[in-house]
């Protein structure tokens, strides 16, 4: 073949430029599936991403940002069931569970939910347990199960019940869930003694198993971080590269050249520090050191990092920031260089990608949490409730709405008259304001009668007043008459 026709075969353009066989033929690509790379690769992962937290404060910032924006003071449950007082009750007993609800004491339930969301970024996934204690009034527990706790190397085909077993999760043969292989403690925990293959196999029903799919037909999950772990690695070595330079850089250091070895600066023999034939000298505020004929001292040059650094690490940390879903400004901590336009859609960005999970987050962990929790209440019998009424129709006593807490304004005083001006123009009620900002309308309108009555009460008058006037004196004389 001639020269002419190898150039025009290598650099020929097919349909795809991606499926040339020219200047693509090195790069080399796998045809497996998501679950056949994720039991293969996502224990490296893992233990990868779990040492960037320990080590890249970058990180571990992150997470607790990630965590702050989707759980943060808490997701209310509003229960919807037709009976108010059942409404009352339940949400009274749920207050109380939310601080009584972990196995180990340690968490309520709103940093048990933060604990899961850093978990799921940090380890891709994470597994909560429901587990039945009478030692309450309430009994049912929650325990938080790491990723590593479940069996990923569990993989084979039952012919005889047609169940697949993929990932340490069991399918039946219709492809639902049917439940989780567990090691009976975490196997990479070595302070005690324990049987580090025992495992036991947990019903789904009883697991809620919290992660991100990112491809059709994904059973387990991966780091959020796993495009950027390499990246995040190298970003560290570099900056430490960049500060160790800088410290050597700074460790100020005189070397004196002689043309003759008789010549010495401050010889001591008794110089303990110093070595056979060599003389050290203290450099001190105030010294004066007196060189002798010929001698010359010369210093260790010092080193800037230069203009390229603050760039170069801007530059690899947006690339990161996106990959765990956030700003760069969230990321870095550096809002030096953003104003209230750019906040503003960096934030809009980024809050609805938190949505998104807010949502997964309540569908995967806390709407089961709390379709268990009404059935351990009915069931303790601590509310007065027909449990025939609630085995024929448990979805009534399961509605609820799940309210996470809204976002702070970037600029208090132009967001809130944009809303006001949405309400007045019908573009949006006041119901959608409030719940938008994690409040309830109904509650909200409680709150202000209920102020509305006590200003009235006590005589009370504002300059934007909710009595309605109502909390203005009676006139009580004829002056006051002629004064109004």
């Amino acid at each position: 073949m001639s020269l002419r026709k190898r150039l025009k075969r290598f650099f020929s353009d097919p349909a795809f430029g991606t499926s040339s066989r020219g200047r693509m033929r090195a790069w080399k690509v796998t045809s497996a599936g998501p679950n056949t790379l994720i039991v293969y690769s996502v224990e490296e992962m893992r233990r990868k991403s779990r040492d960037l937290t320990r080590n890249f404060g970058y990180m571990n910032g992150a997470y607790e940002t990630i965590a702050s924006n989707i759980v943060g003071p808490g997701i209310r449950v509003l229960p919807r069931h037709d009976d108010c007082d059942y409404c009352e009750k339940i949400v009274a007993l749920w207050n109380w569970w939310q601080n009584h609800c972990d196995l180990e004491g340690v968490h309520n339930l709103k940093s048990l939910l933060s604990l899961a969301v850093r978990e799921r970024w940090e380890a891709g996934e994470v597994f909560i347990r429901f587990i039945p204690d009478n030692s309450g009034r309430i009994p049912l527990k929650l325990q938080i199960i790491p990723a590593e706790q479940v069996k990923i190397d569990e993989n084979f085909y039952d012919s005889g019940t047609n169940e697949r077993v993929i990932a340490g999760v069991r399918f039946d043969k219709m492809g639902h869930r049917k439940s989780f292989i567990l090691y009976r403690d975490n196997p990479n925990e070595s302070l005690i003694p324990t049987n580090a293959t025992d495992t036991v196999e947990v019903p789904a029903d009883e697991i809620c198993h919290y992660f991100k799919p990112l491809w059709a037909g994904q059973v387990r999950g991966v780091p959020e971080a796993f495009a950027v772990l390499l990246k995040s690695r190298e970003m560290l070595e570099y900056d430490e590269a960049e500060l160790a330079k800088k410290k050597l850089s700074a460790m100020l250091a005189g070397f004196v050249t002689t043309p003759t070895p008789d010549g010495a600066l401050n010889s001591d023999d008794e110089d303990e520090d110093a070595g056979p034939g060599e003389a050290i000298a203290e450099l001190t505020t105030g010294t004066i050191t007196t060189l002798a004929p010929g001698e010359d001292i010369k210093f260790n040059p010092t080193t800037e990092s230069g203009s390229s650094y603050e760039p170069f690490m801007a530059q690899n940390l947006r690339l990161i920031a996106n990959a765990v879903q956030l700003t760069y400004e969230e990321f870095a901590n550096d809002m030096s260089k953003t104003n209230f336009s750019s906040s503003r859609m960096g934030l809009n960005i980024t809050q609805r990608k938190h949505r998104q999970e807010q949502d997964r987050l309540i569908h995967q962990v806390l709407r089961r949490i709390w379709e268990r929790f009404v059935e351990a209440v009915v069931l303790s019998g601590e509310l007065d409730i027909d449990v025939t009424e609630y085995a024929d129709n448990p979805d009534a006593f399961h509605a609820a709405h799940f309210q996470p807490a809204g976002w702070a304004y970037v600029n208090p005083q132009q967001e809130v008259a944009a809303e006001k001006e949405k309400v007045l123009c019908g573009f949006a009620s006041r119901s959608q304001i409030i719940s938008e900002n994690g409040g309830d309308a109904a509650e909200v309108d409680k709150q202000i009668a209920a102020d509305a009555d006590r200003a009235a009460s006590l005589g009370l008058v504002f300059s934007i007043d909710p009595t309605n006037g109502r909390g203005a004196p009676e006139p009580n004389s004829s002056e006051d008459i002629e004064k109004n």
